[in-house]
């Protein structure tokens, strides 16, 4: 029962989001895709409202989480209620192809196969103590006994977790794993509704199974940031509106800054990309002004708790390690598929117009120069422990970013003047097979 409980706890979390739905061109997305997208923001609005809680010495209760959260449910369900529900095309090999790979992953995180030790050490136990306490228990986190909890670690995720034991009543680890599920859903439903296409979809899903797989994610917080990422960028990339596009990109880089530490090297790469495509500064400001803030206000909670570690990065930057950090990267990357997963985006990207993947490009190849700085910021030789146990699930990210630009290249319609909605695209494929 706790786990089913824990599970309707994560499925309820986008009716906190359906605020986005109110943006011009969220109303014209697919179902799924405004789903993952509202499902992405309820988590941003939960955890949130949850801190904020916790910062004013309110105790957390269900009563009190759902009158907090009343007035964005409230005012997105007046949006959504009356929206069209057109969503996945079930005739489509590729949305089956989807729906397999999905119903393979789930599998593979309830036979325990790609769960993380990360879940069981202190993803878990974080949330745990923080119900009990009804709150951010900062004295955990700061006994010596927790030291290798990554103290200062973003809490977005075990909020979110607590939120689900908030409701079910005790933690449900196998709910937490469908979490990850849920999370590769989002993200094969936001590339394949901003960029309305099918087979994208179907490559996203395929390559991330695998790497989900590989790199043990289940139950951890890498899919989470990977949705929030492919926020984002997709809102950058395939969202016209300027409105809709600054608002879902601030909530995707907000959410990334508040999951992971990697997080915020991301928001670093997306501003400097930015820059480079030459945005106007008055855009950059206003999409990463929420991140920034966040960011700023959580630095501002570790240090004057105490609890700042590892954001300071693990010693002085060296080339001493220069060329095992980089064929040792290189290996990790190859995720015992022959790099396969590089190879095959990057053959569809070559395939269609680069020049419409510029930004997503800049950011991968900004994201893999900040992997590789960290891992030579390492007093000890990287390949020993370092490299082994965590490129896996770092490379994610670059990796996202070329099933992104994959998607964005042979997005065609990203030529045209006016921009048209998903239904109005899927109109026009159906009207050129017959």
């Amino acid at each position: 029962m706790t786990n089913a409980l824990g599970l309707v706890a994560y499925l309820l979390i986008p009716f906190a989001g359906l605020v986005v739905w109110r943006l011009k061109e969220v109303r014209q997305l697919s179902f799924d895709g405004r789903l993952a997208v509202s499902g992405a923001a309820g988590a941003l609005i939960v955890a949130v409202v949850m801190g904020v809680m916790s910062l004013l010495g309110i105790e957390w209760s269900l009563a009190r989480l759902a009158v907090a959260l009343a007035v964005p449910i409230i005012f997105g369900l007046r949006a959504a209620v009356m929206l069209p529900r057109g969503g996945w095309n079930w005739r489509s090999p590729a949305v089956a192809g989807v729906v397999v790979v999905l119903l393979v992953f789930v599998y593979g995180l309830m036979t325990a196969r790609t769960t993380i030790g990360d879940l069981l050490f202190f993803w878990g136990p974080k949330a745990i103590h923080f119900q009990q306490a009804g709150g951010i228990d900062v004295d955990y986190l700061r006994h010596p006994d927790n030291f290798m909890q990554h103290r200062d670690y973003p809490l977005l995720l075990p909020l979110l977790y607590a939120w689900s034991m908030t409701l079910s009543g005790g933690f449900g680890w196998w709910a937490a794993l469908i979490l990850s599920a849920l999370c590769l859903g989002g993200i094969v439903a936001i590339i394949r509704s901003f960029a309305r296409d099918d087979l994208a979809a179907l490559l996203t899903a395929s390559v991330f199974l695998w790497c989900f797989v590989h790199a043990y994610v289940g139950g951890g917080a890498d899919p989470p940031l990977l949705l929030f990422e492919t926020l984002a960028v997709c809102a950058l990339v395939f969202i016209r509106d300027p409105r809709t596009q600054t608002i879902l990109a601030a909530i995707g880089l907000a959410g990334a800054v508040m999951v992971k530490v990697e997080g915020a090297s991301f928001l670093i790469a997306v501003v400097l990309a930015l820059v480079v495509d030459r945005r106007s500064w008055k855009r950059i400001v206003a999409v990463i002004a929420p991140a920034a803030i966040l960011l700023a206000g959580w630095l501002w909670f570790i240090v004057s708790a105490g609890l700042l570690d590892t954001y300071r990065g693990p010693g002085e930057f060296s080339l001493r390690w220069f060329f095992p950090v980089v064929l040792g990267t290189f290996k990790a990357s190859s995720f015992e598929a022959f790099w396969v997963p590089w190879i095959a985006p990057l053959a569809v990207l070559m395939l269609g117009k680069v020049k419409r993947a510029r930004l997503p490009l800049t950011i991968a190849a900004l994201s893999l120069g900040s992997i590789l700085y960290v891992y030579l910021k390492s007093a000890t030789d990287p390949n020993v422990l370092w490299i082994p146990s965590s490129a896996n699930r770092v490379l994610l990210t670059p990796l996202l970013m070329l099933l992104i630009a994959a998607a964005a290249a042979h997005a065609s319609w990203l030529d045209e003047t006016e921009p048209r909605s998903a239904d109005a695209e899927r109109g026009s494929h159906e009207a050129a097979r017959n």
